[in-house]
């Protein structure tokens, strides 16, 4: 850790500092600075995590639907003063080994975050960021393709029907579609009835097309201004280089200026409330179970730090897992399948609130389900909750507050996270960092009276401000919001003159000359080859053989925290019972064992650890395409003081589950469907190159078949039954217990700080020696044929989602490092440009699964299907005739190394090391693949394009989500190419 810091009042680079606070349970110290020209605020963490940060905020209150900030965040990315070319933030994702890269828009904010752990690399992407978010050209170009325009449904026919275009257009149609965003979205419309929050900050479909590019330059002009905003940074790199940069290249050019972006408190209703929203479902589908409903309340400002804290504690209490009150009654009544999306308390408000509610559920319904809601409310202001399940929670808390995480997002980034809300709106970054002070005064609070159930009647009983919400489907709103959408246009495009019609034409015309013609990218900063790392991060291991059992040992700095991991082979498991596997895994945790309810389980998990979970994992084999090892992940966590009971609690799930209540096998179950028909509308693009891949490879089909379409259905089917009729399921869930909790065939993972490996070692001891030993003989190999076809799979989306997938080479194959290199390229080169830019996808992508063997082109919240398809050959063709660059080649190159070397949380580099080695993937083989990447050439390109791409097509499998009707008519396009349609 650094020591040297700045003092109080000290000056560097225009930033006065005005306050330092250390934090030794993030190991980390808090700078803040004010910009004395300007106004502007920076907040640094100094830490040792060499995984450095920096982000740029505005608060951004939209005053309408129209998506202006976030079409002002897309549109911002598309060229500055000083890199005036179309697309410098996707052009520096390849020039870039960038750990994280992106732009979000949020209800009043908007950040600009990137991390990288190459210091040279940082100083690139904080000149190419700063002068985006302040000097961006905001072309007019440039907001018709990522915003919105009307372009004729034939390029070249004026007479064809008129359709909206446009990147966030198309994204927002995807995410308005789902139910799960609509709830969020319409409840707080509802909650917030004054205030910025009753807009769609990410625009409505139907009020987008009314934001003028005029007025997208001037919310630029109003917000985007050093004195609205916020920098943050985090990590190894000197501060006194980010001031001096975000000076020089920023700040210095401006004068302070009052900005008026502050968000005031909401205007609190004198009575609840009820409101009904409909969303839209397809005609196929059938509306029953398909409702949700959703009880909201307004709660304390965000300033109130004590509260915020208070009321996390209280949701949690009511919330937090299946054995706490609120979550238990609602499953409990059998009015609906699982806890509405969104349940909790948010704290990222100006005035925060709480929700909670059912989905799978019925309109009919929301009475008794308000109802029963205050009932529970009620009964748990009277009787309080037992000492342990506050101390629970406040074990949970303090866990979360400690862990080192960052697996999904950079850790730095979900620090700004935590402290954002509270640093924009009352200038208080420090409290969601500092937990002390306020569980000191929470516990003198709890000490002299009913603290929580003074809150609950404060916060809920006795506040007016309530909204019950009622979302519910509607086969017909997506067709008549279509045909409205089109009388509209058809309407405008009748009164168009000649003049008119030609000035579309045009338009169109030269957005696509911009978006094909060839550009001058010198003028952006890049890496180079020699940049890249040549020999990977070591992970040091110490393997022990502990009872039979191979344990690896992983000294990583977790901050006092224990993570486990065991590998239970799948082989042993009964072949008809190998699809139920998944479903195993959701359910050991909810369960009952060894004599405790799931209840008592689950508050012995909350007491006493981070989190257990159980998960499928597919090991390929890295020289023999043919064989695969399929496994079931078994991960917990927990403070080193916490071992014991966390391993006692893996004892009583691994040799006693009780699988008996078939009323709470039925709950659950009912719980998995909701979650996985909801991940349909984000994931869709997932869902589509798992079913390809399904058809190829024998591994692939295993995964289709455990995180697949196909097991949507079978849980759909399962979920369907009533509870008597789960007896037979029952007892497979305990033949698969017993095939997989066999310590013969176990090998585990401990993760953690040397110091308290003798501690962990003890705590472990006991649950190995618990393990039954028996002999298992591997089953024969289930056969498998590539079958390459083409299936379309229907459910209610606007948009599609695009798979094509071509069988490839083993890990060790020398061709697996120009398919990794290729894709990046094609990327790139290519499916951007195609499918996003000029296609209005929100994205077009193409990846390499170097284990699997497996090539996928995507694209994700598609308006088109047939059209990309065609873009997929196009690409191979392009690929095939080395229509690229040497320049092109380094940043591929570059981006594969941003994914290889991209760094995981403390506690994950155990697990991930110690599946490699599980796998055969040894450092030696890891570092021949590295060589070869760094060496591939043009002609190794072209040849893997021609040979895998190209010659390969047949050998390929095309997978496409999407709505029924977009299936049917993209077949009368494709012709002999033609999709066999199903519905999922």
């Amino acid at each position: 850790m650094a020591t040297h810091h700045p003092e109080i009042g000290q000056t560097l680079h225009g930033f006065i500092v005005t306050s330092l606070e250390p934090l030794p349970e993030l190991n980390a110290t808090l700078i803040r600075l004010v910009h004395q020209g300007t106004g502007a605020r920076y907040l640094h963490l100094v830490t040792d995590d060499p995984n450095n940060l920096f982000a740029v905020i505005f608060r951004t209150p939209p005053g309408d639907s129209t998506g202006v900030a976030h079409i002002l965040e897309h549109t911002t990315l598309c060229g500055s003063r000083n890199f005036p070319v179309r697309d410098p933030f996707f052009t520096m994702l390849k020039r870039s080994l960038n750990t994280f890269m992106n732009a979000m828009t949020s209800s009043d904010w908007t950040a600009y975050p990137f991390a990288s752990q190459n210091r040279k690399d940082f100083a690139n992407l904080l000149e190419v960021y700063l002068d985006a978010a302040f000097f961006p050209l905001l072309r007019e170009r440039d907001f018709r393709q990522e915003g919105h325009r009307l372009e004729f449904a034939d390029p070249a026919d004026p007479n064809s029907p008129l359709v909206y275009k446009g990147v966030v257009y198309n994204e927002m149609k995807g995410a308005m579609a789902s139910p799960a965003s609509l709830l969020s979205r319409r409840l707080c419309g509802a909650l917030y009835p004054s205030t910025c929050y009753r807009h769609n900050s990410g625009g409505d479909p139907a009020e987008i097309p009314s934001l003028t590019w005029e007025a997208l330059r001037a919310f630029h002009a109003e917000f985007y201004h050093p004195s609205n905003a916020w920098f943050f940074s985090y990590g190894t790199f000197p501060l006194a280089d980010h001031l001096k940069t975000v000076a020089a290249l920023a700040l210095d050019r401006f004068e302070a200026r009052p900005v008026t972006s502050c968000v005031p408190a909401e205007d609190r209703l004198g009575a609840p409330r009820r409101v009904v929203e409909t969303y839209p479902l397809d005609p196929a589908e059938t509306t029953t179970g398909k409702s949700m409903v959703q009880v909201g309340w307004l709660t304390c400002d965000i300033a109130d730090s004590f509260e915020r804290l208070a009321m996390s504690l209280l949701a949690s209490l009511l919330l937090g897992n299946p054995a706490a009150p609120l979550y238990k009654a609602l499953l409990d009544a059998k009015l609906g399948g699982n806890l509405a999306p969104g349940c909790g308390y948010h704290d990222e408000n100006r005035t925060t609130c709480f929700a909670v509610g059912l989905q799978a559920t019925e309109p009919e319904l929301t009475g008794e389900i308000e109802a029963l809601i205050l009932k529970t409310l009620e009964e748990v202001a009277a009787a309080g909750f037992p000492e342990e399940r506050i101390e629970a929670v406040i074990h949970r808390l303090e866990f979360s507050h400690r862990e080192v995480a960052g697996d999904n997002y950079p850790y730095p980034l979900s620090l700004l996270m935590r402290l954002l809300g509270p640093w924009l709106h009352s200038d208080d970054p420090l409290s969601p960092l500092r937990l002390d002070a306020n569980l000191a005064r929470l516990r003198q609070e709890l000490e002299a009276g009913p603290f929580f159930e003074n809150l609950i009647r404060r916060q809920f009983l006795d506040n007016p401000h309530r909204v019950t919400l009622t979302l519910h489907p509607d086969t017909t709103l997506q067709q008549r919001e279509d045909e409205a959408v089109a009388a509209k246009l058809e309407a405008f495009r009748r009164k168009l003159s000649a003049k008119e019609k030609e000035g579309l034409l045009t338009a169109g015309r030269e957005l696509q000359e911009a978006q094909e013609g060839s550009e001058d990218f010198s003028c952006l900063p890049t890496l180079h080859r020699d940049d890249i790392p040549p020999v990977e991060t070591a992970v040091p291991v110490r393997p022990e053989t502990v009872q039979d059992c191979t344990i690896d040992w992983f000294d990583q700095p977790t901050n006092g925290i224990g993570y486990f991991i065991a590998h239970l082979p799948t082989a042993a498991v009964p072949p008809d019972f190998i699809p139920l596997v998944p479903l195993f895994c959701s359910l050991l945790t909810q369960i009952g064992a060894a004599g405790y309810s799931y209840v008592e389980m689950a508050e012995r998990m909350e007491a006493f650890t981070g989190g257990l979970t159980l998960g499928t994992e597919i090991l390929e084999d890295p020289v023999d395409r043919g064989r695969f090892r399929g496994l079931v992940t078994v991960k917990g966590k927990a403070l080193v003081r916490n071992s014991a009971q966390l391993f006692s609690l893996l004892a009583d799930l691994g040799t006693a589950p009780d699988f008996t209540d078939l009323e709470r096998l039925k709950t659950v179950l009912n719980q998995i469907r909701t979650n996985l028909d909801n991940s349909i509308a984000g994931a869709g693009h997932s869902y589509a190159a798992r079913a390809a891949a399904g058809r190829l490879t024998p591994a692939g089909a295993l995964r289709e078949t455990w995180s697949g379409l196909t097991q949507i259905r079978r849980v759909r089917e399962l979920a369907a039954k009533p509870a008597p009729e789960l007896a037979e399921f029952a007892s497979q869930m305990q033949v698969i217990a017993v095939a997989l909790f066999n310590r013969r065939h176990l090998a585990a993972a401990m993760t953690g700080e040397a110091r308290h490996f003798p501690d962990l070692s003890a705590a472990l001891a006991p649950f190995l020696s618990a393990l039954a030993v028996r002999p298992a003989s591997p089953p024969a190999p289930l056969p498998f044929h590539p079958a390459p076809d083409r299936c379309g799979w229907a459910t209610s989306v606007p948009v599609n989602y695009v798979a094509r997938v071509y069988p490839g080479v083993v890990y060790t194959d020398p061709d697996t490092a120009p398919l990794m290199v290729l894709t990046r390229l094609l990327r790139a080169g290519y499916l951007h440009r195609e499918i996003r830019e000029k296609g209005g996808a929100y994205g077009g992508m193409a990846s390499y699964d170097a284990e699997g063997g497996l090539l996928s082109l995507l694209s994700y919240r598609d308006p088109h299907l047939a059209r990309t398809l065609g873009i997929f050959d196009a690409a191979a063709v392009w690929a095939a005739a080395g229509e690229f660059s040497s320049e092109d080649i380094d940043q591929a190159i570059l981006a594969v190394f941003s994914d290889l070397d991209r760094p995981v949380s403390p506690g994950s580099r155990g697990s991930r090391e110690f599946a490699n080695l599980r796998q055969g993937l040894r450092p030696d083989l890891r570092q021949q693949l590295r060589e070869r990447i760094l060496a591939v050439d043009r002609p190794q390109l072209m040849a893997a394009a021609q040979t895998y791409l190209v010659s390969g097509r047949s050998q390929s499998a095309v997978a496409v989500v999407g709505g029924e009707e977009a299936l049917r008519q993209a077949n009368l396009e494709l012709g002999g190419e033609g999709l066999q349609v199903e519905r999922i």
